[in-house]
């Protein structure tokens, strides 16, 4: 089992969020991407695209 969220955790993601990717934050918190999605899910939290070019699922490019 990994390490509990902390208010100051919790906190942290919610400011994170707005600016940064789930791998970024994941870093930045020391916890796995994984976790640091679910927390936001749970949080109903977005996070930011991992990147604007992104073509996103199944390769589909959006401004093509």
């Amino acid at each position: 089992m990994g390490k509990r969220w902390t208010d100051k955790d919790v906190d942290d993601l919610k400011r994170l969020a707005q600016r940064y990717p789930a791998h970024e934050i994941a870093e930045m918190l020391d916890r796995p991407v994984g976790g640091v999605a679910f927390k936001a899910y749970q949080l109903k939290l977005s996070l930011r695209p991992r990147n604007s070019l992104d073509p996103g699922p199944a390769g589909f490019d959006w401004q093509a």
